[in-house]
């Protein structure tokens, strides 16, 4: 029975499908790209609003979050997250997925509507 436990461990590199970086790059593939006149969002989600490197719960990084009535620029949706970007006091970008649900548009954005 040694064996098996062996062969499991050898093989799940295999088994599984690369992690956070493998979603990151299938959600870039298949995301709804949002024009950059409608980019402008708010936070209004009344609890710390987390970022992911990934458009998955499993690729939360930990400790780095935005709050209510932060402002944030939005470039894509995926499967209920979307890609954002924020800009700290510092004026310095934090960019990553946040949970769609937790933002709504101002009706902003940061270039001309498209023709």
């Amino acid at each position: 029975m040694k064996v098996i436990p062996g062969l499991v461990l050898l093989l799940s590199p295999f088994l599984s499908w690369g992690g956070c970086d493998e979603i990151n790059s299938v959600a870039e593939r298949y995301q709804d790209l949002t024009q950059s006149s409608d980019s402008g969002y708010v936070v209004t989600d009344t609890h710390r609003v987390y970022f992911y490197s990934a458009p998955d719960e499993t690729c939360k990084i930990k400790d780095l979050f935005i709050i209510n009535s932060d402002q944030v620029n939005l470039y894509a949706e995926y499967k209920g997250f979307s890609s954002v970007i924020f800009f700290d006091k510092d004026g310095d970008p934090v960019s990553g997925w946040i949970h769609s649900k937790s933002i709504k548009p101002t009706g902003t954005g940061i270039g001309p509507e498209s023709k």
